[in-house]
């Protein structure tokens, strides 16, 4: 764990302090990191022309979003504890959260450990491979083989570019979600090429999905809100393109099994969304239906069956997976016929995790697998 204070230096030279990395100066990109892990005290001991940039050009985009006080002088007497790093140091957000691997020293002084990923960036070649650290970082956290392989290839280059732009991640939340909506509209007017178009927006709205959170996390601005947000997003987008669909699959079936079928499918929905939603306002500060596999079902033991299905089971009801499904069977324009099929897997899917949830829902149980 970083110590609660940090002096923050300038280099004898420092020729990249006005160039970004994915949006953010080297050293907005060192405060924000230590205020968002839990540094207290930033003081600021740079050179007189590094001092006044940050006055310019730093302080007033940060200093009001932060948690820690930053100091323009060093303190009157040497602190018990700190960290002592470089105004053109690369850091990432985990460095911190592994801080004795990035980090060396005694108790009482800490400085960046020597590593290939720690490094001062001091030419143009150091901001290329301080971006490719940063990409690499977001794609090795990606679970799911379409999302990584396909997504990403092209949402990340998008989120890259936004970075300059110092758009906030919450507005492209909104806009992803409007081109869900679409998906929904197009859907409804239940023609060939209007479905086809309905199944490519909402693959469409899969692969921007990915463009919020990476933006987020290159421009350190992810946020319990913005979790949220998304989680609106993605399922309220979800909710009217299976509305949509549920709509054409009762208008071209007669009977009662039409609803029937219907009604299983939006309780099982409903049901998976409030165990997921419990277990995150429950147990954990973050918005994201992510936080609840990586925080719950991943860490579940896989002796038992349940968990071990549920694990073999989760990937069909991933967004990377059924967008890409919903698209491949628009272009038969029957789009209405997954309905049952999504029906029987939501419901399946609602009734292992409601299991799991009874299970393990003993606060001391929860700690044993944590």
């Amino acid at each position: 764990m970083a110590p609660n204070l940090a002096v923050i230096i300038s280099p004898p030279a420092n020729p990249m302090c006005n160039k970004k990395i994915c949006g953010l100066y080297p050293l907005e990109r060192i405060i924000v990191t230590l205020s968002r892990n839990g540094v207290k005290e930033i003081y600021l001991d740079l050179s007189d022309s590094e001092l006044a940039f940050y006055r310019r050009k730093i302080k007033p985009a940060i200093i009001k979003k932060l948690e820690a006080a930053v100091h323009e002088t060093l303190p009157e007497k040497t602190p018990e504890a700190y960290l002592e790093i470089q105004s053109n140091l690369f850091v990432q957000m985990h460095y911190f959260t592994d801080f004795n691997t990035y980090f060396t020293g005694t108790k009482y002084s800490y400085h960046a450990a020597a590593r290939n990923d720690v490094f001062a960036i001091e030419t143009l070649d150091d901001i290329k491979k301080a971006k490719k650290l940063l990409r690499e970082t977001i794609i090795v956290n990606t679970s799911g083989f379409i999302a990584r392989t396909i997504n990403k290839r092209i949402s990340l280059p998008i989120s890259t570019a936004l970075t300059r732009t110092r758009i906030h991640p919450n507005y492209l939340t909104v806009f992803n979600m409007i081109i869900g909506i679409m998906s929904a509209v197009f859907i409804l007017f239940d023609s060939y090429w209007y479905t086809v178009l309905g199944g490519l927006f909402f693959q469409l709205a899969s692969v921007f999905d990915g463009v919020d959170g990476e933006v987020a996390k290159y421009t350190l601005k992810v946020s319990k809100i913005g979790g949220w947000l998304d989680t609106i997003s993605d399922n309220g987008t979800l909710l009217m393109f299976l509305s949509a669909a549920s709509y054409l699959y009762f208008i071209h079936n007669t009977g009662v099994m039409p609803l029937v079928v219907i009604g299983l499918l939006f309780l099982g929905l409903g049901v998976m969304l409030l165990v997921m939603v419990s277990f995150l306002r429950k147990y954990t500060s973050s918005g994201s239906l992510v936080t609840y596999d990586k925080e719950f079902i991943q860490k579940l033991p896989e002796s038992d069956p349940v968990v071990f299905l549920v694990q073999k089971l989760k990937y069909i009801t991933k967004k990377e997976f059924f967008s890409i499904v919903f698209f491949l069977v628009s272009l038969t324009g029957m789009i209405y016929l997954l309905i049952p099929i999504i029906a029987v897997v939501l419901d399946i899917s609602a009734l292992l995790l409601l299991y799991l949830s009874i299970k393990y829902n003993d606060p001391e149980k929860l700690e044993q697998i944590k």
